[in-house]
């Protein structure tokens, strides 16, 4: 039998150490076309006009996907009906929400994709000075809109004295009224709020105690495969480093 010279069996074995390769990234690639990406809207880390979609996220996800190498579009799709596809039906994820430990187990995670603190503010003047959780309990009245993250989060722990409203617009009102005297918001998000509310966001004052650090996540269904999930966490981490993600903060929050 005829032996192979040193130069055929380097060639051999670049290629098939070429088509180990590619055989690797057949399951990512193929599974990044099949997922569902499903953006809820929510403002201001998420906007939409008509098929448009815009915002932090949007932003964020672009970036990861230019990055991974996925083409799939992002769809707007109505928050319960995100979340349940997102929980029963395969190749499904869902851009962008609180990662919270009853959600832990229900979905594979990339993120965070934002961050902020969240805060006591109260009306601009007022002698109210929050810096303890007891400060903040000590208070008359807090408004918080009924089963919200906000009331959630006070309400496991131990608050008292919330005045539950129908939504958020009727917490920053009463509060501008002189209703309540304080409302727990996110200090990067609050002037969008505020102002979505139809109130200046220079007539409310944050306060001193930190309350809470919330983010947003990318939730991905069970079955996707965990290469595809490692992909994007590590192009997000890329874009974290490389100062991309930073600009997109910035461009959005600038006031």
């Amino acid at each position: 039998m005829d032996r192979l010279s040193p130069a055929q069996v380097c060639r051999g074995t670049h290629l098939c150490f070429a088509l180990v390769c590619l055989w690797l990234a057949l399951p990512v690639a193929a599974a990044a076309g099949q997922v569902k990406m499903q953006a809820i809207v929510y403002p201001p880390l998420v906007y939409a006009n008509g098929d448009r979609l815009w915002g932090v996220v949007p932003e964020v996800v672009r970036e990861i996907q230019h990055l991974a190498g996925d083409d799939s579009e992002l769809e707007e799709v109505p928050w319960l009906r995100a979340f349940e596809r997102a929980k029963t039906e395969p190749m499904h994820a869902l851009f962008a929400i609180v990662r919270i430990p009853e959600r832990e187990p229900l979905f594979k995670w990339v993120g965070p994709v934002f961050e902020e603190g969240d805060y006591f503010f109260k009306r601009k003047g007022s002698p109210l000075e929050i810096k303890t959780l007891e400060d903040a309990m000590a208070v008359e009245r807090i408004a918080a809109r009924k089963d919200g993250y906000t009331h959630k989060a006070m309400a496991a722990r131990g608050f008292t004295n919330l005045d539950i409203g129908p939504s958020y617009d009727s917490s920053y009102l009463k509060l501008h009224q002189g209703r309540v005297d304080l409302v727990l918001m996110g200090e990067r998000t609050y002037r969008y709020m505020v102002s979505h509310a139809g109130l200046d966001p220079d007539d409310f004052e944050r306060t001193e105690y930190l309350f809470n650090e919330s983010s947003a996540w990318l939730a991905f269904s069970l079955d996707v495969p965990d290469e595809m999930v490692a992909q994007w966490q590590q192009a997000l981490d890329t874009i974290k480093a490389n100062g991309v993600y930073d600009a997109i903060m910035e461009r959005n929050f600038a006031h």
